[in-house]
């Protein structure tokens, strides 16, 4: 398979998770690849990302979602630092 095809298996993968409502709730990198925990309620998957695009499109779903203050992509709700109890 190729890398682009790859990655895009895997985006759809991470896409699908988040569009039901799954968030982020770690992240293991490995020699192996990542493996990346979901959760809703308390059901839980795990997925493996073998490609360097797809664990890169993980960081940037994580990096936005901190960035933004709000409902983030990755399916969690967060308060930015200092803005609890304002």
């Amino acid at each position: 398979m190729s890398d682009y095809k790859g990655f895009m298996k895997e985006k759809t993968a991470i896409d699908a998770l988040i569009q039901d409502g799954y968030r982020i709730i770690a992240v293991k990198e490995t020699l192996e690849g990542d493996f990346i925990e979901f959760e809703r309620h308390l059901e839980r998957k795990e997925l493996h990302l073998l490609t360097a695009d797809a664990r890169k499109y993980i960081g940037t779903i994580i990096v936005e979602a901190k960035r933004g203050g709000h409902i983030d992509s990755y399916g969690g709700a967060f308060e930015q630092a200092g803005a609890a109890g304002s």
